[in-house]
């Protein structure tokens, strides 16, 4: 006989390291012979077929074969346990258990069948089966963990919380000493409700590992819970004296405050902020919180400060101080401070876009408009795909009355939206609007037009397109449409029912336009606008009260009013 090829012979391993042969994974039948000639031909033949058949993916092909098997020998334990694997992934449960079963049965030694028998145990909610199979693993092959861990889940689920320390007293036997088992002893008598023993388990987590600090904090925060304050504090200060970890003070701090001593918590926060146990980003939430409520409480502005301070020394190449300076100093009213704080935090960070965002709305806020094109020059090169920031450059460009640039940045905007119409709808209004300025009406109708398009409830939109409308007394009916549509969406706003006021009176429809154009007086409170003065006049002046009407438009000239406009209609007869 010749010998096989070494191609022939490396599939063949392949095979049985991958999925393992007959002679490894199990029994077949015994015989009186001994040696490989002995062994049954038909009964490998298929078993062969099996694995090549599992390897192409072939589950059927599989069975077909393993089935050929039991034919040649039905006491096979390996071949039923292939057959419960192969029944298991096709989600054939009760076929599967009574494939692993006889596996069990036929060879009660093998780990690998109990580890199976348990998982389709389980998936069938044979708990005590799956249990009794753990229990065999856990005694007879402790070194299975995971096994070992599907267990202790398994009695943990059912409240028995004895039995699965048991299994910690054997998982601690077998692998050593680990801050895991104790939290996991924890872990079980918090959940049975003996908080004592679990405060215990924490003692000896915290002297087998004194140098893990979350021990301390855990029993502090157990003993907070239970108002035994003085007690977490011993807890704390043992624990400093031990390690000096910053995060004992940070709890500290907490403790302090809930108990309204904020002097002493203060002076716990700036040691944990000097502390490099606490990592930045829980301090930059600590900063956050201070600034949030220094807003309301401005005694605590000092203090927000020197953490910031604090954050910015031992931070120095970090954007997050600086970001927070940002926030800090636009709360106090100093937004071209925050603005430069928050470029120094961008010089450190470029890549979040985030950040551009914040830059560029307070670069608005301060009408920075050269910053706004700068920060949204560079937020657009890094991120090309966001069409916010060139509509934020098309806003700058058209506060530096460059309209040219403006409509080239704003169109390249709009070709980045993507399932945004409300965003869209804001981009075309603001073409529009250049386009009005302009001059160019047909251009800015056409604007207005599709931002409505894109967005019919965009109430700039609807009510600049009416106001514009009516100041050229076109499409009457459509300015007046438009605006009673703005007052819907957004009532009680005295600019919108000037508008609707004006378009109705542009329609003739004076004593409607008197009713909104009085709501709009009323709304603007004891200083009411020089326009909607002197719209309140030309409307009063279209009643015949002529009276009142040259007295809303002296008023709208003391207002600050343009003379040049109104003086002709008082002198009029």
């Amino acid at each position: 006989m010749l010998n096989p090829s070494p191609y022939q012979w490396c599939l063949g391993m392949v095979l049985i390291a991958f999925l393992g042969g007959c002679g490894v994974l199990g029994k077949t039948r015994n015989t009186a012979s001994e040696g490989l000639g002995a062994v049954d031909g038909a009964f490998h033949s298929s078993y062969y077929k099996a694995q090549v058949a599992k390897v192409k993916g072939d589950q059927s092909g599989a069975r077909e074969a393993l089935l050929a098997c039991l034919d040649a020998d039905p006491e096979s334990a390996v071949v039923h346990f292939e057959l419960a694997r192969i029944e298991r992934k096709e989600g054939q449960w009760t076929a599967a258990m009574n494939a692993v079963e006889r596996a069990v049965e036929l060879d009660g030694e093998n780990p690998w069948y109990y580890r199976e028998f348990a998982e389709i145990a389980l998936e069938l909610g044979r708990n005590a089966d799956a249990d009794a199979a753990l229990e065999w693993l856990l005694v007879n092959k402790p070194e299975d963990d995971v096994a070992a861990m599907m267990l202790l889940d398994l009695r943990s689920a059912e409240g028995r919380f004895e039995e699965a320390a048991d299994v910690v007293d054997v998982l601690e036997k077998e692998w050593g000493p680990d801050p895991e088992w104790h939290s996991e002893r924890h872990r079980l008598h918090l959940a049975s409700g003996d908080i004592e023993a679990a405060l215990e388990d924490l003692v000896n987590l915290e002297r087998d590992f004194p140098e893990l600090v979350e021990a301390p904090l855990q029993r502090v925060r157990i003993l907070t819970s239970m108002g035994r304050n003085e007690e977490a504090e011993e807890v704390l200060r043992n624990a400093l004296i031990r390690t000096g970890n910053g995060r004992l003070h940070l709890e500290w701090a907490r403790l302090l405050t809930a108990k309204g001593e904020t002097d002493v918590a203060r002076q716990h926060v700036r040691s944990a902020f000097a502390s490099e146990d606490v990592p930045l980003q829980e301090k930059a939430e600590i900063t956050w919180t201070y600034i949030e409520l220094s807003e309301l409480q401005p005694e605590l502005q000092t203090e927000t400060g020197q953490l910031i301070d604090l954050l910015l020394e031992a931070y120095p190449n970090d954007a997050a101080p600086f970001e927070l300076q940002a926030a800090f100093l636009d709360i106090q009213g100093r937004p071209l401070e925050a603005l430069e704080a928050l470029g120094e935090a961008l010089d450190r960070d470029p890549n979040a876009a985030d950040r551009w965002l914040e830059a560029c709305q307070l670069a608005i806020s301060t009408k920075q408009w050269s910053r706004l094109d700068g920060f949204a020059e560079s937020a657009g090169n890094l991120f090309p795909s966001l069409p916010v920031f060139p509509y934020f450059r098309g806003m700058a460009f058209k506060e530096l009355g460059d309209d040219k640039l403006a409509e080239r940045q704003l169109k390249v905007a709009r070709n980045l939206i993507v399932d945004r119409p409300e965003f869209e709808s804001d981009v075309l209004v603001m073409l529009a609007q250049i386009a009005h300025d302009k001059g160019d009406h047909v251009a800015s109708d056409g604007w207005f037009d599709l931002a409505i398009e894109a967005d019919p409830q965009n109430i700039l939109a609807l009510n600049n397109y009416a106001y514009y409308l009516a100041l050229r007394k076109a499409k009457p009916q459509q300015a007046v449409e438009m605006a009673a549509r703005v007052v819907s969406l957004s009532p009680g706003d005295a600019n919108f029912e000037d508008t609707y006021a004006w378009t109705l009176y542009v329609a003739g429809e004076f004593e409607e336009a008197l009713t909104w154009i009085e709501l709009s007086l009323f709304h603007e409170g004891q200083r009411p606008s020089p326009t909607v003065l002197d719209h309140a006049g030309d409307i009063l002046m279209a009643l015949d009260r002529v009276d009142e009407a040259r007295e809303k438009w002296r008023a709208a000239i003391d207002a600050g009013g343009d003379p040049a406009t109104i003086n002709p209609k008082l002198s009029a007869e």
